[in-house]
């Protein structure tokens, strides 16, 4: 049964070689159907769709695309880095891509605002090339928990954690009266582990992934 299998696949591949009408030819268009756009200034402001006639192209909506392909704005403060002010009357600000508080370690306590995005350039896609997505209001500066924590144990006295992450007016302090006396100091290390002590900037820890 096996040598019966053999015999009819092989004669079968010597019938489809012989047989020049059955392969499928397939000839990619020459033309030029899409424009690749090199840079911002090459996008029309009035025309901001880029619809591809390509056959093979993924014709995915733009805004679907994943963050490998797109490049967004980086969310602000309302009123800068560390500062806060009255409550807006409405949530316009929203819209514009800042936030009234940055920041958060837990999902109910993260604001989120809609950043502008921007696809990149010749990367194929259907629909407006810039649009807005929404972003949670988290920033990093280059602060890691760990590295704080272990400077906060053994350089708390002279105050080196508080000067990484910003505090420079209360690390004066604290270096001058040798980590309050000692207390100072304890108290910040379980400040961190709490996390209440955070970075100046309101920026989350970096992750370690």
């Amino acid at each position: 049964m096996r040598k019966l299998v053999w015999i009819l696949s092989v004669l079968l591949v010597i019938t489809v070689a012989g047989d020049s009408s059955f392969l499928a030819e397939f000839e990619y268009p020459k033309e030029k159907f899409e424009k690749c756009i090199d840079s911002i200034k090459d996008e029309d402001p009035a025309d901001l769709r880029y619809i591809s006639t390509n056959p093979l192209g993924p014709l995915v909506e733009c805004h679907l695309l994943d963050n490998a392909y797109i490049t967004c704005e980086e969310p602000v403060p309302l009123y800068g880095p560390g500062q806060t002010g009255q409550q807006p009357t409405n949530e316009s600000y929203h819209d514009e891509g800042k936030c009234q508080r940055m920041g958060g370690y837990r999902a109910e306590d993260i604001e989120f605002t809609n950043v502008k995005c921007r696809v990149l350039p010749c990367i194929e896609c259907r629909g407006s090339r810039t649009f807005r997505k929404l972003t949670p209001c988290i920033i990093y500066t280059g602060h890691y928990f760990l590295t704080t924590l272990l400077y906060s144990i053994f350089l708390g006295v002279v105050a080196v954690d508080r000067f990484c992450l910003g505090y420079s007016a209360m690390a004066v302090g604290k270096l001058m009266t040798l980590g309050g006396f000692g207390i100072w100091w304890i108290v910040d290390i379980f400040l961190l582990v709490l996390g209440v002590l955070g970075p100046a900037d309101d920026s989350n820890w970096e992750p370690y992934y």
